[in-house]
């Protein structure tokens, strides 16, 4: 009975420590995929507004823990580019509206531009030009891990 004791106890260590193990990677969920989505922006994009939302996982500004924000709006789109990654990703969307701002004067004209990867791999990319003359303009795209 002593030696069942034992062996027992030894047993819950070797799980207990087996299975607290730091240095292993979290599971990969089936039918999932790391998708990174760089986004960039050229010519009047100040003139603008931009409201963007990437869905479908946890997005992380590439190459460190920093959440993306919900929503990239002007405040969040003031630069020439950005570069997003998420991990454990199903589905993938992107919403992008586009106007040019009526406090601004034109002639405008600007680029926004969508280049996507799949697990390491470039997927897609994606340009949308706008003017002053536009109006108001909403792109989507979409893309599943199983495909």
């Amino acid at each position: 009975m002593k030696k069942l004791s034992f062996f027992s106890l030894l047993l819950c260590i070797i799980l207990l420590f087996t299975g607290c193990d730091k240095d292993s990677d979290d599971p990969v969920l089936p039918d999932t995929a790391t998708y990174r989505v760089d986004y960039s922006q050229s010519g009047d994009y100040e003139k603008f507004i931009k409201i963007i939302t990437i869905g479908g996982g946890d997005f992380k500004v590439r190459g460190t823990t920093e959440a993306m924000p919900p929503v990239l709006f002007d405040g969040n789109l003031s630069g020439a580019s950005y570069s997003y990654e998420a991990d454990n990703v199903r589905e993938l969307t992107i919403h992008a509206a586009n106007e040019f701002s009526a406090v601004e004067d034109g002639p405008a004209s600007m680029q926004m531009r969508f280049v996507i990867y799949k697990n390491g791999k470039q997927i897609d990319v994606k340009s949308f030009n706008y003017n002053e003359a536009s109006g108001e303009k909403n792109e989507y795209l979409h893309y599943k891990a199983s495909e």
